[in-house]
């Protein structure tokens, strides 16, 4: 009997890549360019978690807007279940709009303050014609119900809820059209400790009960670490190591990701740290270094890194990092 063949990633993206023009100088601004990607590649699976983290500026919102097609990319391949993201027509990519959303990182921001919660969230099943009249109100209720919130909350406006409450109608949106890939953009970094835990206790119950995949976006390893089971390390648009979670975190190969992991704060004020941080400031990424652009504040830099770029590199079964030092 012949083995039954693996199922196809939902999502495979494929030396994605984009570069913004932007003003800099005065008197006279000059144009310069801004690499926000840079040939990233990466694939998920249904109802996986992924985690993408890196430093503020790395890269890791443009490419949750380059795979929704919110801005266009200037190069590369995204393919959602077979279709093709970057190419798709108007009508393709209204139907892809169902099966892939966003829960922004400032619910506030996100939500519209003149609209009540029962039109933000009733407004898109209206659009996509998956009920009409009473069906709406009920489906709105329970949207409500399913993120932990009380039906009298579609009367209310945003401003009257918590910043949890509002993200909890942010991801009570994201469901309404019943995806099956949600890109959550840094979606518990506004919001306490404590808040935290439950909105990631929420996502995983919604994962698990409606077998969604996530692309969960932060700078914090140890947020990943308890929602996610793998992730990839940006850093300046490139991704430098993928792994699962507990091989990133009880081992990390790459000079920056245990430059993260040492950063992530620990919550036990009995445990001492030691933070054995590189100096220096990122570069910029308008003028980013050549060869590997982690060089100026790695430890272990030898002279090709400041040449020669390296490549991702398969190490291990499901691990890769770009570094010289693993050639």
């Amino acid at each position: 009997m012949s083995a039954r063949p693996a199922a196809a990633p939902l999502l495979v993206v494929r030396d994605l890549a984009k570069t913004f023009k932007a003003k800099r100088g005065w008197p006279v601004p000059k144009t310069v360019s801004v690499r926000a990607i840079d040939r990233v590649s990466f694939t998920v699976e249904r109802g996986e978690a992924l985690g993408i983290v890196g430093e503020s500026g790395c890269g890791k919102s443009t490419v949750a807007r380059a795979c929704l097609r919110l801005i266009a990319p200037d190069a590369g391949e995204v393919r959602f279940d077979g279709l093709d993201v970057v190419a798709a027509g108007p009508t393709e990519l209204r139907g892809l709009r169902r099966r892939l959303q966003i829960v922004f990182q400032d619910p506030a921001s996100a939500l519209d303050p003149r609209q009540r919660i029962a039109d933000a969230l009733g407004e898109p099943i209206r659009v996509h014609g998956i009920a009409k009249g009473r069906e709406v109100e009920r489906a709105v209720e329970r949207l409500l119900d399913e993120v932990g919130l009380p039906p009298s909350a579609a009367r209310r406006y945003p401003h009257e809820f918590s910043g949890g409450q509002r993200q909890r109608i942010g991801i009570a949106r994201a469901l309404a059209l019943g995806p099956d890939l949600i890109f959550a953009d840094e979606p518990v970094s506004a919001l306490d400790v404590s808040v935290q835990a439950q909105i990631l206790v929420l996502l995983d119950q919604l994962r698990l009960r409606r077998r969604l995949a996530f692309v969960f976006i932060s700078h914090d390893l140890g947020v990943v670490r308890h929602f996610c089971q793998r992730v990839l390390v940006m850093y300046l648009g490139r991704i430098v190591e993928e792994g699962p979670v507990p091989a990133i975190f009880e081992e990390p190969l790459h000079p920056y990701t245990r430059l993260l992991k040492a950063s992530s704060p620990v919550p036990d004020p009995e445990q001492a740290v030691a933070m054995n941080l590189q100096e220096g400031e990122p570069p910029s990424p308008v003028n980013p270094p050549p060869g590997c652009h982690f060089h100026p504040r790695c430890p272990f830099v030898m002279e090709r890194c400041r040449v020669t770029a390296p490549p991702l590199t398969e190490v291990a079964p499901g691990r890769r990092v770009a570094c010289h030092l693993f050639e």
